[in-house]
């Protein structure tokens, strides 16, 4: 999907920005840093090794109007060159800090990055990245320059995992640009001011976030709805499961109807499952067209998920791939214990 091997930084900016509850304002720098060959192959390597894993695009939203997402109305003028590069990179480090207030967000390095040469699916583009360093390692530095050995502790980033980033790629600019995020910290209540306050994404609608949504849909349908409205057994679950990701696997392109007649069967099943995709969709802001091609790359992602588990006790679990008609379950009278019976030919 993204191939960055030819991709060079060609700008790079670094700020500090805290949050609001604990600074006063963002430290800002008075111009890019100096990028020297190593700096930047390993800097390079440190922004864009998370987004080397495939995974969905997603796109700049807001709910008025796209003009009004502060991060896409910035990084559009630099595309564009409307704006010189550290004044946009200083725009981005004062919108970043408006939006940090919670005082368990941490104080980090801001970098902002002008890409060149970066493939998007056979397209060669630029792309600007934003990240932030907020986990910072202790490393110990021996130091040989002088008569005698000098060993000290010093304290900086941990190149090995970025903390939050985005890159954002000079496509498809009135449908919000393609965008690359993720978010390695923050779990708690703040966790998605960087997602969602900062950047304002959405997913975009292609395949993969398609796929991904419905797979979504099945899942959560299947193991907390479904069981609302009907009397089903964990082996009844497992069944719909097993039948939902083997439509996924078995198919190149999905087709709605086809999908819940072929899943789900029954038409007091399918007439509950369309109730809740409704819902699902309205909740969530998605655009979901009726048909689209799979995408084995978010089927691979989702199926683990999707994976039918029989826990019983803390003895055993039971995993469901196949036909559950060959799992009978019922109850001993004389151990008064329940029980599964499982049939097969082969003990591999």
């Amino acid at each position: 999907m993204v191939n960055f091997s030819t991709g060079v930084i060609d700008t790079l900016s670094v700020h500090v920005v805290g949050n609001k509850v604990s600074d006063a304002k963002a430290e800002l720098t008075g111009h890019p840093v100096i990028l020297r060959d190593e700096l930047a192959d390993i800097l390079k390597t440190y922004f864009t090794n998370p987004f080397l894993k495939p995974a969905g695009f997603e796109r700049f939203h807001h709910p008025s109007s796209l003009e009004y997402n502060t991060c896409y109305s910035i990084v559009g003028k630099l595309f564009s060159g409307e704006i010189e590069f550290h004044a946009a990179s200083i725009e981005l480090a004062n919108w970043l800090f408006d939006q940090s207030n919670s005082h368990f967000i941490k104080k980090g390095e801001f970098f902002v990055a002008y890409f060149k040469d970066v493939i998007v699916e056979g397209e060669n583009v630029d792309a600007v990245g934003l990240f932030k360093s907020e986990t910072k390692d202790k490393f110990i530095k021996v130091d040989t320059s002088g008569k005698e050995l000098s060993v000290q502790v010093e304290e900086g980033m941990y190149i090995h995992k970025l903390d939050k980033g985005a890159l954002v790629f000079n496509r498809d600019k009135e449908d919000g640009f393609r965008v690359l995020s993720i978010d390695n910290t923050n779990k708690g209540s703040e966790a998605r001011y960087w997602i969602n306050d900062f950047l304002g994404l959405l997913p975009a609608a292609d395949d993969f976030h398609n796929t991904g949504t419905v797979m979504d849909m099945a899942r959560l349908f299947i193991t907390k709805t479904l069981p609302d409205e009907f009397e089903v057994s964990k082996v009844n679950k497992a069944d719909y499961l097993n039948r939902s990701v083997e439509y996924f696997k078995t198919q190149d392109q999905y087709k709605e109807e086809e999908f819940v007649q072929e899943v789900f069967r029954h038409p007091e099943v399918v007439e509950s499952f369309d109730r809740f995709r409704d819902q699902y969709i309205k909740e969530n802001d998605i655009a979901l067209g009726q048909e689209f091609d799979i995408s084995r790359n978010a089927v691979k992602k989702k199926y683990a998920g999707m994976r039918s588990v029989l826990k019983l006790d803390k003895n055993f679990h039971v995993y469901i791939h196949g036909d559950t008609r060959l799992i009978e379950n019922g109850y001993d009278e004389a151990s008064g214990k329940k029980f599964y019976k499982l049939y097969y030919d082969t003990e591999l």
